[in-house]
């Protein structure tokens, strides 16, 4: 990808309405352009670390030991990809008429905004813990450098207890801090009842979610809803979280309709599910110097995706038996992990699971343009092997619909959302 097609190239954020002049149907005014991911990164990364900081000052009015906490929490949550602050933030702009013409709507969707990358560290704390992971985008994991901290300060006690007992708190705090800076946003946007119900669905599906998939770890490989269990997985725990329920949540900040609330999760579930898949590949497949991850970390950690379902349907019952013995399995030699991933590859899972991000991706990108044409047609229903869980419930059938796209876009804007399709769906870490 050329740093033309970059979906990070640096743009303002808009001091004004980004809609062209009014003149057609649902919406009023098409929607020009977008925010660029990186302009909006920065604005929501500066309103979390403020945000922390004065966080940090309150919890060493406590005790001087709490000094660690806010330590912790402003060094965990610097850097990463941004995804969910942006997806919603781009859902407001899609929907509102007003744009960004106040300084007070920009930070109230800047804190919203950085409230769900508060919940996404939080998750990351937990699933670190859960996964007895090492380490976290190159750096030790949050328990392992408390494991350290014991260790160096010569503590009592066993330390990785402390280093997990340490995360399993940070974490929690790290959650009731996002619902803090939640209500924050609320109090300068205002309160709406679909924005409140959206925020907790998503609190709720991302954490039945990881049950789900720390259920899914140890039901045996030749479970008969093996596949199901890991579409479940992908959707609850990642794609909806991930990607439509960002979207859905900025789009009923800006006061979005039914309608259009409908269209946005029919382009951000298939796109959410694209990006989960890919990281089903990365985490198997994936460069450990672009990931930050060791080689088959996935198949360590016991990962049921659905990329270890579909190699499933083609291993040989030896191969099955062996691939049961190593997946979960921490202590793994690189060769036998090198030996498992060569299996799955010829098996057809990556084949498998690669054409369903064609499709997804797809998908997304048919929404993408209905919204810039404003046609009916709209994107076309998910591969017919996806169980029908996944759909949201919301979903009207197409050919129910009435009228045209109740979205619309210009040409920047359909760029824009285009390249960050592109570059959730195939990238590679």
């Amino acid at each position: 990808m050329t740093s033309a097609d970059d979906p990070l190239v640096s743009r303002p954020l808009a001091s004004g309405p980004t809609s062209e002049p009014a003149g057609g149907f649902g919406q009023s005014r098409p929607v020009a352009s977008l925010d660029t991911p990186e302009s909006i990164a920065a604005e929501v990364s500066a309103r979390i670390e403020e945000f922390l900081e004065s966080k940090s000052a309150e919890f060493l009015t406590i005790s001087p030991d709490a000094a660690d906490i806010g330590r912790a929490l402003v060094d965990f949550t610097r850097g990463g990809k941004r995804i969910r602050p942006v997806l919603l933030w781009w859902g407001y702009q899609l929907v509102s008429e007003l744009g960004f013409d106040e300084t007070s709507l920009t930070a109230g969707v800047a804190d919203a905004a950085g409230s769900l990358e508060l919940l996404h560290a939080a998750a990351l704390i937990h699933d670190d813990v859960i996964d007895h992971s090492d380490t976290r985008r190159g750096s030790p994991a949050l328990h392992r450098q408390f494991e350290s901290r014991h260790r160096e300060r010569a503590f009592q006690g066993e330390g990785e207890s402390f280093g997990v007992a340490a995360a399993i708190v940070i974490g929690d705090i790290c959650l009731a801090l996002s619902e803090e800076l939640f209500e924050r946003s609320q109090a300068t946007l205002g309160i709406t009842a679909s924005a409140r119900e959206l925020r907790a669905t998503i609190r709720r599906d991302v954490m039945v979610g990881q049950y789900l998939d720390v259920l899914a770890e140890v039901i045996p490989l030749d479970d008969e809803r093996i596949g199901d269990r890991a579409w479940e997985v992908l959707s609850f725990k990642s794609a909806k979280y991930s990607v439509e329920q960002p979207l859905l949540l900025g789009a009923a900040l800006g006061g979005a309709s039914e309608e259009q609330l409908t269209e946005i999760s029919r382009f951000g579930l298939p796109l959410g599910q694209a990006f989960q898949l890919r990281d089903d590949v990365l985490g198997i497949f994936g460069d450990p110097e672009a990931t930050g991850k060791p080689a088959g970390d996935d198949i360590r950690e016991g990962k049921r995706t659905v990329l270890i379902a579909e190699s499933m349907k083609n291993l040989a019952p030896d191969q099955i038996r062996l691939l049961a013995e190593r997946l979960g399995d921490p202590k793994l030699s690189d060769t036998e992990v090198a030996e498992c991933v060569a299996m799955l590859a010829d098996a057809g899972g990556l084949k498998a699971v690669e054409d369903y991000i064609d499709a997804k991706h797809a998908e997304a990108l048919a929404v993408i343009d209905s919204w810039a044409s404003g046609d009916e047609a709209l994107a076309s229903e998910s591969d017919a092997r996806v169980p029908r869980n996944t759909v949201p419930p919301n979903t009207v059938p197409r050919d129910a619909e009435a009228g045209r796209a109740r979205v619309r876009i210009g040409a920047e804007a359909k760029n824009q959302l285009t390249a960050f399709a592109d570059a959730l769906s195939y990238r590679q870490k």
